[in-house]
């Protein structure tokens, strides 16, 4: 009979008890806390890398129209908004202007001003986000000579 007592109180103490659930239930919550915060962190280095990238992009477009366009002895300021999510050409905009859809993310404004020489150049690319109006980046100065 006493071992039978023994046996039973032994089956009913083989649960898991509520201080181990707790302490169970902590653990799983921290690593998820920390998997989530791993996930929305890449998340946000791969938007950052993504919008960087496209601003790279939109500097060496505008350097290159600077380069193609031939010497002019009275340049125009002009801007240009760029799609980073499909592969448009980019659209025209008046200087500084807002862009004319919301597919558009950055914008490139360009001007020029008198270089050191009355056969010189010095035109600025600057990169803006939109429609948050906010600069991407440092503004990129190129000299523009006559030949």
């Amino acid at each position: 009979m006493l071992d039978r007592f023994h046996r039973d109180r032994r089956r009913a103490q083989a649960g898991t008890t509520l201080v181990e659930l707790l302490v169970s239930l902590t653990i799983m919550g921290l690593a998820l806390v920390l998997i989530v915060g791993t996930l929305s962190t890449g998340l946000l280095n791969a938007t950052l890398a993504k919008r960087n990238t496209a601003a790279q992009a939109v500097v060496q477009y505008e350097m290159d129209e600077l380069a193609a366009q031939p010497f002019s002895g009275s340049p125009q300021s002009y801007s240009e908004c760029f799609p980073t999510e499909n592969p448009n050409a980019p659209v025209s905009a008046p200087y500084q202007a807002s862009c004319p859809d919301v597919s558009y993310t950055l914008r490139a404004d360009v001007a020029p001003t008198p270089g050191p020489s009355p056969s010189s150049q010095l035109w600025t690319i600057t990169v803006m986000s939109v429609p948050t109006n906010v600069q991407v980046g440092s503004a990129l100065q190129v000299i523009k000579v006559q030949r």
